[in-house]
């Protein structure tokens, strides 16, 4: 009865330290989940702000451009658009000069512009009835192959005709709401997108002279939805997000595109992200939902490995302790034998109890460490820098934190395969072991993407110098050893860091956003240099 006992209550308490285990290490994998999706929306989000402002700076240039010409030709508009193509504006179905005219002057705006070069020019008015405004488009130039708008009134729609109004009103670049493009009409449905219509006003000469406030038209371009999110948000998700455009027009939200990607990830909506953007005075919204390729596998499977083992732990321990418990019964009624017995059973103990020690070290060396490059993973790295925190601020030393993201890495996988990629990570890490003290804490984060803590400086200035050793270690050409082929030597990697040192930081949270943010800016200003936040 009292083996009984003894052994419910082992199982009973490995049992629950063991899902308390697994919580917390679901509750780690929750957290970092949520930093990846925080910054997978700050990567999405810019990309769609850099790629917009990009379209809209070559829209103002343009307009800038025709404004100047006092008598533009068609001739002009030829070698002002020369530089517009997709590679530039890679969802740009096309690009055009719209002018403005009512019924009662749309024939002396024909025959001006066939004057100026755009022969058999035809305008075809949305409406015949007089003193109806209209918008031609007079100049026009497309860069997919489909036919263009030449001739066609803007203004028989009613969203680009809304966003014409606007751009003149208010003097300023304008983004419509979204419809299907006038020269997409004639497609089959299937083939249809959701598009949108960036216009930019145009002011130039008046009686002679250069008068800003005179208005000559607009310089429109066509951006369709799906190409947009296809070529600047689908690199940008990386199989671990879906993304989704929406506009919001009052109470009205419409889908502009998404950019499917993966198997959306099981479970609640926590750690789906929305970010409202305010772009060419219209509101869109850009919604990211996780995908199952969101964590790496191995990240994904530690909650259950973590159980796994406490269980077998616990089911060893309930054995054990059966085992002593019954050889102590025996021991009763046959003293010499039990004495024997004991020997072995304190010799089998010894031996159980180291295997049980060395399970749990490897157990913990798991939980902690990333299984390819053995470096630490996430969860131990910050809980080093919060260690550096506490005992640094005591001693009143200062400690840094460098963000270290690999440039070029990319094109090893494709070229040579996840392997060699794999390979090439285990060499990179031992580059960054030695480029370190051996105080030094360095991470793998994920991907390509790596940490050092950098403890006890000297001086601030001194992680200068660690950050110019961890560069000059990465750029070195790869080895071709440990799965790495001889050519990899032909593809460059080189890192970009990101440094934030302890005084300026608020905490952990804090530290490790600012040298990401600084180890952003070292990559947008060339790579293979590094940035120390707040200079």
């Amino acid at each position: 009865m009292l083996n009984t006992v003894v052994v419910a209550l082992v199982l009973a308490i490995g049992g629950g330290l063991s899902v308390v285990a697994a919580v917390l290490v679901r509750q780690g994998e929750s957290r970092y989940a949520g930093q990846m999706m925080d910054r997978y929306t700050d990567d999405a989000t810019g990309a769609v702000v850099d790629e917009v402002g990009a379209y809209e700076n070559a829209l103002a240039d343009l307009a800038t451009a025709l404004g100047a010409q006092a008598d533009l030709t068609a001739g002009d508009f030829a070698a002002l658009t020369s530089g517009l193509n997709r590679q530039r504006l890679p969802a740009a179905a096309g690009v055009a000069f719209v002018a403005p005219a009512t019924g009662d002057g749309i024939g002396a705006l024909q025959d001006e512009w066939r004057g100026r070069g755009v022969s058999g020019l035809t305008l075809v008015p949305m409406t015949p009835a007089s003193g109806t405004e209209h918008a031609f488009a007079v100049l026009d130039r497309t860069f997919d192959g489909q036919s263009g708008v030449l001739g066609v009134d803007v203004n028989q729609a009613a969203e680009p005709a809304e966003a014409l109004r606007i751009a003149r009103d208010s003097a300023a670049f304008t983004i419509s709401r979204s419809y299907v493009l006038l020269r997409d009409r004639k497609l089959a449905a299937a083939d249809q997108q959701r598009s949108v219509m960036l216009a930019q006003p145009v002011f130039g000469f008046r009686d002679g002279g250069w008068d800003p406030r005179a208005f000559r038209g607009w310089v429109v371009l066509a951006m369709r939805g799906t190409d947009f999110m296809t070529d600047t948000l689908r690199a940008e998700a990386r199989g671990a997000v879906q993304l989704t455009l929406t506009e919001h027009d009052g109470n009205a939200r419409r889908v502009i595109a998404t950019a499917p990607s993966g198997t959306p990830r099981a479970g609640g909506r926590e750690l789906d992200r929305d970010r409202v953007l305010e772009i060419g005075q219209r509101t869109w919204r850009l919604s990211l939902t996780p995908t199952d390729r969101l964590l790496p596998a191995t990240d994904r499977r530690m909650t259950a490995l973590t159980l796994t083992g406490g269980l077998v732990v616990t089911a060893l321990l309930a054995v054990l302790v059966g085992t002593l418990v019954g050889a102590r019964d025996r021991a009763v009624s046959q003293v010499a034998a039990a004495t024997l017995a004991l020997r072995a059973d304190i010799a089998r103990r010894e031996e159980t109890e180291s295997a049980l020690r060395a399970r749990e070290a490897e157990l913990r060396h798991l939980a902690l460490h990333d299984p390819l490059t053995g470096l630490a993973n996430r969860t131990l790295f910050c809980e080093r820098v919060e260690h550096a925190f506490d005992t640094h601020q005591r001693a009143g030393q200062t400690f840094a934190v460098l963000f270290v993201d690999l440039d070029g890495f990319k094109p090893v996988n494709d070229r040579l395969g996840h392997n060699a990629g794999d390979a090439v990570l285990r060499q990179i890490a031992e580059r960054l072991r030695r480029a370190t003290r051996s105080a030094d804490t360095v991470a793998r984060l994920g991907g390509d993407e790596f940490a050092v803590l950098v403890e006890l400086l000297a001086a601030p200035a001194d992680v200068a110098v660690a950050a110019r050793r961890i560069i000059a270690a990465v750029e070195r050409p790869l080895e071709p050893v440990d799965g790495v082929p001889a050519d990899a030597a032909t593809l460059p990697v080189s890192a970009s860091v990101g440094v934030a040192l302890s005084g300026a930081a608020a905490g952990v949270d804090d530290i490790l956003r600012r040298a990401d943010t600084a180890m952003y800016a070292a990559k947008s200003g060339g790579k293979g240099r590094f940035v120390i936040d707040g200079t």
